[in-house]
């Protein structure tokens, strides 16, 4: 990896938690890779992650004492603490008459026909909420200074009243932090047990309330994020010894445990990000421009879109919301997150029949604990994962990834009691009725986010990951009208692979609002390099010299009178000679978004970024196992429902690791891989590539009528 040296028979290790499973990878600079995969331990998350490695490395025989770096992954706990509200008593310190701002919100309504549509409640009671008699301009100018004595009366209250954790969120600090800054020393001498986030280190740009909302987010779960890590670094201590600690952040990077500590709400989306990373990987070594990144799991399904080689970056996300799919109904987080989209269920979604009698399938999860019916582990409602059993694409005497044995007459028998029987259906007829509605689901909302993102998905192709997304990818694609599916080898573990890839990579912003042909650029000149040396700071905290550092710059624009930016990336070297090149980008960014662009108004800026990435040389030339050519392995067969032949087909059943490469093959089609099954219709075709990908061209859905016999 860049900036450090590794010995040549280090290995480094990922893992990912996910709702149900918790996916392990291992491997070295020359490619060796080995994965795993474990039941997650909801009440103690590293007592299964602990348990699957040293399993995962006494089997292939790698020491211990060879690990040298671990990289943290999915790791919910940022997500749980805000959504649970189990976070730290926080208070908040605003400039005089600005305490209700995180009440008050933007006064936009995400239901414009709900009269009693709510919002998440503040995280900071008023009773916390302080004021201080300052103030700043827009310019950075000192209008009225900051009396200490006044903010000392504030921080006695916030203890007094058993704050931890103290979020500082300033009038146009992103300027001019001097006060901020003045407050979080007096803090420091105060309370020095409190922990304290200053917006101008969190979220340094213009909009009051959502740099309010992400402080407050930010100092609300961060006293917990220290001690998480810690327990992370002590378990894995007492295995690997003294290996390094990397998390994975939501803009698809890795940061040092101590970044991390600091801003803990950059991991809030940290793992599907994992994913889009390993996809957009794939895509480059395919020599694919546009690919659906389609990654479902034991409780959700997410898409990424990434064109060029690049998951979409979006700084418009929310947490907490109060309705799931609803947006403005949550707490905005305008940090940069790799743009996934929930589109939905997993294979531990639950199957219910809702209150006007209609099969649903979602939003609940049967999670780890008690799991699908069909894992024998207590769980009664029939899942996702109980209709794949029980429609064939599921092996009845499998064990799922070696953590449980399937159990085909538990799940038929939930389905049966659950659903069929109260809506007068055969068991069958319910079990493909809860797997095409997942299917429908995930179209539809991908289809969806592909219209608001200007982009048509006939163009695309899916890359299909997760335990149970290759189940799915074929149908899916089919309702996306996708003319190709890619299914990698390790895709039920392929987000874990996907940390392994990740550079390290820290990014910063700063706002000044100005119109293209008034910048001054001596100004843009001293906040650039103000922020090339944060970069280069925090990078270099993880041990990246400054000379392995590559930066790109990007600008959030618009045109003048309108009220949301898009963003365009912009030259590295900015001085006045760079207008033009950056009203072309943002014309062009423009365009691909919305259709068209217009000449005959002005553009302006509102805030600039930079990003510092330095990449890692991890896995970049792995080759799969299966890459020298062989002759086929001879099947198996079992029968497995395909609605396009109205029931049951007798299916050959083949390991991924006895396929011949190269050759052509046509479905129907089981293929197993190790912790997920590819599921191929009747007309589908596929090979197996050289990086031994299975490449699917996509037959055209065809409407027929399901006979409805059990086997």
């Amino acid at each position: 990896m860049a900036g450090k040296s590794h010995p040549k028979d280090a290995f480094r290790v990922g893992f990912d938690i996910g709702g149900t499973f918790t996916d392990l990878v291992v491997a070295n600079r020359s490619g060796t890779i080995r994965t795993g995969k474990v039941l997650t331990t909801p009440d103690e998350i590293m007592t299964g992650v602990l348990r699957g490695f040293e399993e995962l490395l006494s089997k292939s025989g790698i020491p211990a004492s060879q690990i040298d770096e671990i990289v943290v992954g999915a790791t919910t706990v940022v997500t749980n603490l805000i959504i649970e509200r189990k976070g730290a008593r926080t208070g908040l310190i605003v400039t005089k008459g600005f305490a209700d701002v995180i009440e008050i919100g933007r006064e936009l309504r995400y239901d414009v026909y709900d009269l009693t549509a709510g919002f998440p409640t503040p995280l900071v009671p008023q009773a916390l909420r302080m004021e201080v008699n300052e103030r700043i301009d827009f310019q950075g100018k000192v209008v009225r200074p900051i009396d200490s004595g006044e903010v000392e009366t504030a921080i006695k209250a916030l203890a007094a009243e058993g704050a931890t954790s103290l979020a500082v969120c300033l009038l146009h600090s992103y300027v001019n932090p001097e006060h901020e800054q003045t407050i979080k020393s007096v803090a420091e001498r105060m309370a020095p047990g409190m922990y304290v986030s200053l917006s101008y280190d969190v979220l340094p740009e213009i909009r009051e309330y959502e740099r309010t909302v992400a402080t407050v987010l930010n100092a609300y779960v961060r006293p917990y994020i220290g001690n998480y890590l810690q327990r992370i670094e002590e378990g894995f201590s007492s295995v690997f010894g003294k290996a390094s600690l990397r998390l994975m952040q939501s803009s698809g990077g890795m940061i040092s445990r101590d970044y991390a500590e600091r801003l803990p709400l950059r991991m809030l989306e940290s793992g599907p990000a994992a994913g889009a990373l390993a996809a957009a990987h794939l895509a480059d070594t395919c020599g694919l421009k546009k690919i659906v990144a389609f990654d479902m799991g034991g409780t959700t399904a997410k898409a990424c879109l990434i064109t060029n080689g690049e998951p979409e970056v979006t700084t418009e996300f929310e947490t907490a919301r109060v309705h799931r799919f609803k947006r403005g109904s949550g707490f905005p987080v305008k940090l940069p997150i790799i743009d996934l989209i929930e589109i939905g269920a997993g294979g531990g979604s639950i199957a219910h029949i809702d209150q006007t009698g209609l099969l649903k399938v979602g939003p609940a999860s049967a999670g780890a604990n008690p799991g699908p019916a069909c894992y024998g582990l207590g769980g009664e409602n029939p899942t996702v994962t109980d209709a794949a059993l029980v429609l064939g694409y599921l092996d009845r005497n499998a064990t799922l990834s070696g953590a449980v044995r399937m159990q085909y007459d538990k799940a038929h028998t939930s389905i049966e009691s659950k659903i069929a029987k109260p809506l007068g259906m055969t068991t069958l007829e319910a079990a493909v009725g809860i797997y095409h509605i997942v299917c429908e689901q995930m179209a539809a909302a991908a289809k969806i986010h592909s219209v608001e993102k200007g982009r048509d998905l006939r163009e695309y192709a899916l890359v299909a990951f997760g335990g149970a997304g290759p189940i799915h990818a074929c149908d899916v694609a089919r309702r996306l009208r996708c003319k190709e599916v890619l299914i990698p080898p390790d895709a039920g573990v392929y987000s874990a692979i996907g940390l392994l890839l990740a550079p390290n990579k820290v990014d910063a912003v700063r706002s000044y609002y100005v119109r293209l042909g008034r910048i001054d650029w001596r100004e843009v000149q001293a906040f650039q390099a103000d922020m090339q040396q944060d970069i280069a700071a925090a990078l270099g905290s993880a041990g990246i010299p400054p000379e392995q550092i590559v930066y790109r710059n990007s600008a959030d624009m618009r045109y003048v009178g309108q009220g949301f930016e898009v963003n365009a990336p912009i030259p590295l070297k900015l001085d006045s000679t760079s207008a033009s090149a950056i009203d072309a980008s943002f014309k062009q960014s423009y365009a691909s978004k919305f259709g068209r662009s217009l000449d005959d108004v002005e553009t302006e800026i509102v805030s600039w970024r930079m990003e510092g990435i330095a990449r890692t040389a991890w896995l970049d030339d792995r080759t799969a196992p299966a890459a020298a050519a062989k002759q086929a392995g001879k099947p198996v067969n079992r029968p497995v429902y395909f609605l396009e032949r109205g029931g049951f087909v007798d299916t050959p059943v083949h390991a991924s690791s006895d396929l011949a490469l190269g050759s052509a093959h046509r479905g129907p089609m089981l293929i197993e891989q190790p912790g997920s099954t590819i599921v191929l219709g009747p007309d589908d075709t596929f090979d197996i590539d050289a990086h031994g990908m299975v490449r699917v061209a996509v037959a055209a859905m065809k409407q027929v009528v399901s006979s409805g016999t059990d086997q």
